[in-house]
Order: structure tokens, then sequence, then C-alpha cells
């Protein structure tokens, strides 16, 4: 892996982070990856819709709808955009 693609997975994380901070309302630092978005922040299925809406307008990729429900951790959502970014 090039530095470069380092550098792009980081940001991206630090994108994709920073939507769920705001979507959950959390503070930075209380975002974990493997924490369940609605067991362990009390969020709902709602909020993670809007979730995703805002990684697929703001960063542009497309999440399939079928992997909405395993979407339950950082993660997890990391690992589908990840998916849609090699497409």
């Amino acid at each position: 892996m090039s530095a470069q693609t380092v550098d792009l997975r980081t940001d991206l994380e630090a994108q994709v982070r920073e939507i769920v901070n705001e979507e959950l309302e959390l503070e930075d630092g209380e975002l974990t990856y493997d924490g369940h978005f609605i067991d362990d922040y009390e969020s709902d299925s709602l909020t993670l819709i809007t979730v995703v809406s805002r990684i697929e307008k703001e960063l542009g990729y497309v999440i399939p709808k079928e992997e909405l429900e395993s979407l339950e951790t950082l993660r997890a959502l990391l690992v589908a955009v990840e998916g849609c970014a090699g497409n």
C-alpha cells in the first residue's frame, strides 16, 4: 500500500467519522470502531439512514441498500465505503 493510498484511506475515515459523530451527536473520542450504533450510542435506524445519505451526498460513495442492515458499527460502515471506493 502506497503512502498516498494510506493518506486517502485516513482522510476518508476522518470524513466518515465526522459525519457519524455529527449525526449521532457524539464528542470526539467517543466513537470506537466496534461500538454498536444503536445499542452503544442510542441511535436509531433513521439516523443511520441519514448517515448513509450524507456519505453518499457529501463523499460521493453509493452504498447498496441491501448492506444497510449490516452497518451496525463504524468498522462495518468503513468497510462498506471502502468497498464502494474500489469500484
